[in-house]
């Protein structure tokens, strides 16, 4: 199989100063060819559905990834990703939880739901030039295979970003 290359990488996440930090480390680790944010559940579907100021295809490519925060206001990550999850268009769309929750509720749920990742928030700069390194080095593996356990029979295994 020929893996496709990254085009684009569409961070949701509410948090300013975290979309900051992944913009700066992306000028050192670029992970694809672009770099895209959304700051929340509703304006992801509305990228991804290309309604309102998303409608132009040239401004709001399909990424090629999704970079997920699951603690968002108005639509949780996990809301959004089960809307992702039930549209056969949508559902071919890696999706990587990048958030900073570790609870196990939250593993197992977003496992059950397909994720490809499930990635703990870095706190530091040096944190995500390393998550980004891990995320363009593992595309292959993130591509090929769901979380350990979607489906609901979670392994226990966290994402190798």
């Amino acid at each position: 199989m020929v893996t496709p290359p990254i085009h684009t990488v569409l961070l949701v996440d509410d948090n300013s100063d975290d979309c900051e930090i992944v913009k700066e480390a992306w000028g050192e680790v670029p992970v694809g060819q672009e770099l895209r944010f959304v700051h929340d559940g509703h304006e992801l579907l509305d990228y991804l559905y290309r309604r309102g100021p998303f409608s132009d295809r040239a401004c709001s490519p399909r990424p090629s990834v999704i970079l997920l925060d699951l603690n968002m206001p108005h639509m949780t990550g996990g809301e959004v990703l089960t809307e992702i999850k039930k549209d056969p268009s949508l559902a071919c769309i890696p999706v990587v939880v990048l958030t900073t929750s570790k609870a196990p509720k939250d593993i197992c749920q977003t496992a059950g739901l397909g994720v490809n990742g499930y990635i703990h928030k870095p706190n530091s700069y040096k944190g995500y030039l390393q998550l980004l390194d891990n995320l363009r080095k593992n595309w292959r593996e993130i591509l090929e295979q769901p979380l350990s356990g979607s489906g609901g029979d979670w392994s226990g295994h966290v994402a190798w970003c």
